[in-house]
């Protein structure tokens, strides 16, 4: 069995070129259900997808207690959606778009995330 869910990025820089913080409400913080717990015996995944340009996007994964892990996506246009399987203890998902030069305008790029689960 798979269970699905789904919503866009919201428009806005998030990140600057260099690392940098511009404003958190250009983020999103998804709160999500910890894979292989509470009787589920399955895997989650997060994966992205873009149409019109590419976008950059800053993901960081909360375990309960800290950000585990903070990783760069790049999703083209043209290319397939992007991802990755997430840790068992995964509680919280916070995706940013980041501005990939000095240049980028495109801060309102289409662009969209996919919050997957599946038994194994």
């Amino acid at each position: 069995m798979q269970a699905f869910q789904t919503g866009e990025i919201p428009h806005g820089f998030a990140i600057d070129e260099n690392g940098g913080l511009i404003h958190y409400r250009y983020a999103i913080v998804l709160a999500v259900p910890m894979a292989n717990q509470g009787g589920w015996a399955g895997d989650g995944y997060i994966s992205f997808g873009s149409d019109w340009a590419d976008v950059r996007l800053r993901v960081a994964v909360h375990n309960g207690s800290t950000w585990t892990s903070v990783k760069n996506y790049d999703v083209t246009a043209g290319g397939n959606r992007v991802g990755d399987q997430l840790p068992a203890s995964t509680q919280k998902i916070s995706i940013g778009r980041v501005k990939r030069s000095p240049s980028d305008r495109a801060d309102n790029i289409p662009a969209s995330w996919l919050l997957q689960y599946q038994t194994t």
